[in-house]
Order: C-alpha cells, then structure tokens, then sequence
C-alpha cells in the first residue's frame, strides 16, 4: 500500500513539472514574439542584417548573419508586409513597408527592435506606406505614400534626427522618390504625371522654397532611391531610366545644388539600367538593375565594369550594398531548396571585381522579398 502511494505521489510530482515546463516554454515563445521584448542578440557579432517579407501576406522574419553564413540569431513575426526599402547609420537600421505605414527600427548595438507607425498628416490617408526610407547626414528621412488626391499626386515627407523632440511632416505635390539632406537643405525627387522635380525644403522652416523641373523627356524616371546621390559640394547626380517606351538609353544627370538646373547628360551603354549609384573617393559606382556595374571617374570616363550577377532562373537579384572596398549583392531563392537556403550574399572586390566571398542565407519559410544591411562592424 505504501509502495502505491510513494508511486502516486511521484506520478502527480512528474506531471505537474512537465505541466510547469510546458507552461514556461509557451510563455517564453509568447513573449518573444511581443515588441516589447524583441532582441536580436549579439549583434555586434554579425555582419549583414536582412529581412523578408511577403508582397501581400502579413508576416516577416530578420537574421543576423555571421560572413560565413552562421546565423546569430533570427526572430520571425506575423506582422509587417512588403518590406521593400532600408537604410541604415552607425546607431540603427530601418526598414519600410511598401503597402502599409509600419516599419521597422534595429538597434545595431543592442539588436532591439521597435515598430515605427507613421500617422500622416492627410485625411485622405490611413495606410497607404512608404516608397523610400534614406538616412542622410545625421537625419532619418522616409515619405508617406498619399497618392491621388483632389488635386492629383501628394506624398509626405517625415524626416527627424536624434536631437529632435518630435519629427517633422511636409505634405508636398508630387509622389516622393528619394529624398537627402545637405547641411539644413533637403532636396526631394518627385513624380507627378509624366513629370519629374527637384524640391529644395528648408529643415528649420519646414517649408518648400524652390521646385524645378527635371527634364524627363516625360519617359525617364528614378527605379530606386539609391539612384539620388550627392556628386559634389556643388552637384547631385540623378539615375533615370526609360519606363515608358522602354527602348531608349538610361542616363545620369547632374543637377547644380544651388540652381536645382540640370548641367548635363550622361547616356548609359544600352542595356545598362542605373538604380543605385555611390561616390567613393574619385570613383563614382553605378549598379544597373541586371547586376551589371560600371565604374566611372569622377568625369565620368568609364574606367572598368563587370558583372554581380548574370541572370539564373532558380535566382533574382534583390539587393545590392556598396562600401568603400567591396559591393554585396543579395540573390534570393524563388524557393527553398531541402537545406532550407533561401539565398546569398557574394561579395565582389570593386577594383577587381573578382568574387570574394559567399554568405548563404537560411530562412524560416519561403518569402517574396529580401532586404539586407551592411552592419556597422563589417
């Protein structure tokens, strides 16, 4: 009978700590996937971040990923859709949803992450998302699709730094495609119709001062963000490409920082697409949307190209970064293979152009969209 009992009694002693057990992982997984408590760990340790996401389905997923390919660590959550934009700076990384006004803030030091929700400005506007985020000079900038209003075409731009209290809206005419900051200066590309400007905002006024026409030819349009960079202390150089007919030569202006006039033309070689260009030293990067990059001089003479990727039908190209020596170029999966790979990041040396190394990147499921950032240890 006793032999029963202290049977008994270790039975019930077993199924309560199975019970607690079980109730301490749920709680632990349920907290996790909590904002409040949402940590990539060891950051410091890593050298690309990226995020997935799906073009319409909620749900998205960020790693941290080591050069070889370890991952550091890796949350996925149930929100957040279309994360097709991201920029980064020494203290954060951003990245903005296409189709709604959630985006997503990580701490490159701690690895927190904390969602940014973005109320704008417009009654004609609940969730309608961003086109672009950039971080420029010690400034954040990011818009606010609007879209057709009453009186055609508006986005929203909101910009703010780490010293501002509150950050700054301006509603403008024109959908906003990239935007960067020189000094107290904000310049800002804009579409609207088969029309392309250049807005200069003054940051302590918050208010447009001069607007010009960018001769467009009412074909040639910005593809990407990145395709708006500061050139000089006098120029921007702007990367448009022909959207409309679709046959005519690509080309990068220089528009004057002072007058916002465009000096001059450069025709791309045909089937060169420019959707991201970069400044480094005496060099000027461009990056075509094939994976073709050409290196200029700061003239513009072609000094050299080659190729970050050639076309595969198992892979797309979805991201390319620059640094000073080398540019990653992120090629995604359609589909997981049975390892559960979903991509690379190669890295090519830019004088060279030679391959260097290959990170491959696992997820968690299949995705539509990869984003990555080069993190600031790297």
């Amino acid at each position: 009978m006793n032999r029963l009992k202290t049977l008994f009694v270790l039975s019930s002693i077993l199924i309560v700590t199975c019970s607690c057990q079980q109730q301490s992982v749920g709680h632990q997984k349920e907290k996790v996937n909590t904002h409040q408590d949402m940590i990539l760990r060891d950051i410091k340790k890593g050298a690309f971040i990226v995020s997935f996401s799906n073009m319409l389905n909620s749900g998205s997923e960020f790693a941290v990923y080591q050069e070889g390919g370890a991952i550091q660590d890796q949350i996925t959550l149930k929100d957040h859709t279309d994360l097709n934009s991201s920029a980064s700076n020494q203290d954060y990384t951003f990245f903005a949803s296409n189709r709604s006004n959630d985006h997503m803030k990580i701490n490159n030091k701690t690895g927190k992450l904390d969602k940014i929700n973005e109320k704008s400005l417009s009654k004609t506007t609940e969730d309608e998302g961003a086109i672009f985020i950039n971080t420029s000079g010690n400034y954040v900038l990011h818009d606010i699709n609007i879209g057709n209003t009453g009186d055609g075409l508006h986005g929203e731009l909101v910009y703010w730094n780490s010293k501002m209290k509150n950050k700054k809206h301006l509603i403008i005419s024109g959908e906003i495609v990239s935007a960067q900051i020189v000094g107290q200066k904000i310049y800002a590309i804009t579409n609207k119709n088969d029309h392309m400007s250049i807005v200069l905002i003054n940051s302590k006024t918050n208010k447009p001062e001069i607007k010009k026409r960018i001769p467009n030819e009412k074909i040639y349009f910005l593809n990407k963000k990145d395709g708006f960079q500061v050139l000089d202390e006098q120029t921007f150089m702007l990367a448009v490409n022909d959207q409309v007919e679709q046959n005519q030569k690509s080309k990068i202006l220089l528009i004057d920082q002072e007058t916002l006039k465009t000096k001059r033309e450069i025709k791309m070689e045909k089937g060169f697409f420019p959707t991201k260009l970069k400044r480094i030293k005496d060099e000027v990067v461009a990056v075509s949307s094939n994976g073709k990059v050409t290196v200029f001089d700061h003239l513009f003479h072609k000094k050299r190209s080659f190729n970050v990727f050639t076309g595969n039908d198992d892979y797309s190209l979805e991201d390319v970064k620059i640094n000073d020596h080398n540019i990653y170029a992120l090629t995604k999966r359609f589909k997981r293979d049975k390892q559960k790979l979903i991509g690379n990041i190669i890295s090519y040396n830019l004088k060279s152009g030679k391959k260097e190394k290959t990170t491959p990147l696992k997820a968690n499921q299949d995705w539509d969209f990869a984003r990555f950032e080069l993190l600031p240890n790297k």
